[in-house]
């Protein structure tokens, strides 16, 4: 029987249907033991996670009204108290100053961060990387970045593909007919590094073109008041529906036939393999670790939103031709299932985890790795 692992995982807040939250729900199968310390109970924008399987095990720390000598000594004595071996920083911006304490403390421990793209967090993590005993990224793009800004010479980094819940996500059997309307999704966080505003730059110029088509988005965020106000002003407001959060992400992507990514800037977007496991082809800004996800004519294009005319191109092809349509949405799931597997990415997370800790892996996750391989 495999060792266990203890991990305590530092959140900036709780959010539901975050994927670094069920990340931890799921590696927990696996032998490791997962202790979450907040800084905050829930996040002022997004819906909370309510955590109650982590608090009914004692798993589940909040420091939102703990003052810093007391963060500093609790987050110690946890460690201390269930023999924590790793310890993993997702963006709690606020618990970096204290990381050289508890490392100096308890110097049995490994710390590790993860960064999702380039911005954000990562001034955070440069000014503390002599704490950080490895990096935890999901791209080529993120891992090219690490070692070339890192002030270590050969800095320890987990490549760490994300992948979605194909059972979940999932196609509708249903073709578009030729001549009809198609559906242009966003659905994103609303906020500028995720561009909404250029979703609806394009969304409009190419309504100009063809008042035929059909935009949506959904998501929520600090830009959502700037992006109703922007819609509310907007001469085609009738035909770009902003639906605020909604309760299933499938059922908003199954009613998409394509969905559009504009970013300025990103990591491994999760919506583009959730629209591709549901069938849904992406036009993707090819920004950060995007162009890693994308083999363009099989599950989307790399496209900016301001390259206009190439979009309204494939957009009319589309409606001309559905069966291309179609051939592209069959593909686009294919892929998904090939390349964004979630359960590929729980094990992969789990043997990071213990690569981190130096403890060996289960024999049946060796014999897997070597079966992939």
């Amino acid at each position: 029987m495999a060792a266990q692992c203890n991990v305590l995982a530092l959140l900036p807040f709780l959010v539901r249907g975050a994927q670094s939250i069920e990340i931890f729900r799921a590696v927990r199968e696996t032998g490791i033991d997962v202790h979450i310390v907040c800084c905050d109970g829930e996040s002022t924008t997004y819906e909370a996670d309510g955590m109650e399987d982590f608090r009914a095990r004692g798993r589940l720390v909040d420091l939102s009204r703990a003052n810093v000598t007391e963060v500093v000594d609790i987050v110690d004595r946890l460690i201390r108290a269930h023999g924590i071996e790793v310890v993993v920083q997702i963006g709690a911006w606020s618990l970096y100053p204290h990381l050289p304490r508890w490392k100096e403390s308890n110097p049995q421990i490994r710390v590790a961060d993860v960064l999702y793209n380039e911005f954000g967090h990562t001034l955070n993590h440069f000014l503390y990387e002599a704490c950080f005993d490895s990096v935890i990224v999901e791209s080529e793009y993120m891992r090219r970045y690490v070692t070339r800004v890192s002030s270590k010479k050969q800095p320890t980094i987990e490549l760490v593909r994300s992948g979605v819940d194909l059972a979940s996500f999932r196609p509708l059997e249903h073709h578009p007919a030729a001549g009809t309307s198609l559906t242009v999704g966003y659905i994103g966080r609303m906020s500028p590094e995720k561009n909404p505003m250029g979703f609806i730059d394009l969304a409009e110029r190419l309504l100009s073109l063809d008042p035929d088509l059909r935009f949506r988005m959904v998501g929520t965020g600090p830009g959502r008041k700037a992006v109703e106000q922007r819609l509310d002003d907007s001469p085609h407001q009738r035909q770009i529906v902003h639906a605020g959060f909604v309760e299933s992400l499938q059922r908003e992507l199954q009613q998409l036939d394509v969905l559009v990514v504009p970013s300025k800037f990103d990591g491994r977007p999760v919506i583009v393999m959730e629209a591709n496991a549901c069938g849904v082809p992406v036009v993707a800004a090819p920004v950060g670790g995007i162009p890693e996800l994308v083999e363009e004519g099989v599950n989307g294009y790399l496209l900016p939103p301001e390259e206009i005319d190439q979009i309204r191109a494939l957009l009319t092809t589309w409606k001309r031709s559905p069966e291309t349509l179609a051939r592209l949405q069959h593909s686009a799931r294919e892929y998904a299932c090939r390349m964004f597997d979630r359960e590929q990415m729980i094990d992969d997370y789990a043997r990071a985890f213990r690569a981190i800790a130096a403890i060996p892996e289960p024999a049946d996750m060796i014999r897997d790795s070597v079966t992939q391989t």
